[in-house]
């Protein structure tokens, strides 16, 4: 009982860290915009009102971290797969990435036009290439009950929805798009 009570002390000191982590992220990411792009371009088609105005001035009072509710100790499982399966939430703005791949965008330019001085630009385009297709790549492992494409890989070998399979493409040849065998 005392080890249990020790994982689920463990597993909420560990989700406390990640939301202070996320918190400060998004604080950053949002110095760094206000930052980097003006005030005409932040407040553009945005129209407030002073009400509106005056409850954003407003900050929020610290939450405080409340421990989990768990019923049975079984749930601490549960809520350790969640934790490993976390990932970088994508629900970030557009202004984040306008300038996020400005920069890139600039320093890819200015790195090019630098090996064409030194007439290695066919070389750095060429690596910049197989760089940019290996970063679009998946690298890290796939989630707990995700599927495949390719149904091989999949458990009983289920295939994910849209995929023509060559018993169908069979069926639509010999009985038409709505398959059905009328005779």
């Amino acid at each position: 009982m005392e080890a249990k009570l020790q994982e689920y002390r463990r597993l909420r000191r560990r989700k406390e860290l990640i939301e202070r982590t996320k918190a400060k992220l998004a604080s950053s990411k949002e110095k760094l915009i206000n930052f980097l792009v003006p005030s005409v371009f932040r407040d553009m088609g945005v129209e407030r009102n002073e009400d509106e105005v005056l409850l954003m001035e407003e900050e929020e009072p610290p939450k405080r971290f409340q421990p989990l509710q768990t019923e049975y100790p079984n749930d601490i499982a549960s809520e350790t797969s969640e934790l490993e399966s976390f990932e970088e939430e994508s629900n970030e703005s557009w202004r984040y990435y306008i300038i996020k791949w400005s920069l890139i965008a600039i320093i890819w330019l200015s790195l090019y036009i630098y090996f064409l001085q030194l007439q290695f630009g066919a070389v750095f385009f060429v690596i910049s290439l197989l760089v940019g297709i290996y970063l679009n790549t998946r690298t890290r492992p796939k989630k707990k009950g995700e599927v495949s494409a390719y149904s091989v890989f999949n458990e009983d070998c289920v295939s994910i929805d849209g995929t023509l399979k060559a018993e169908e493409l069979q069926r639509q040849m010999l009985y038409g798009m709505g398959g059905m065998n009328m005779l």
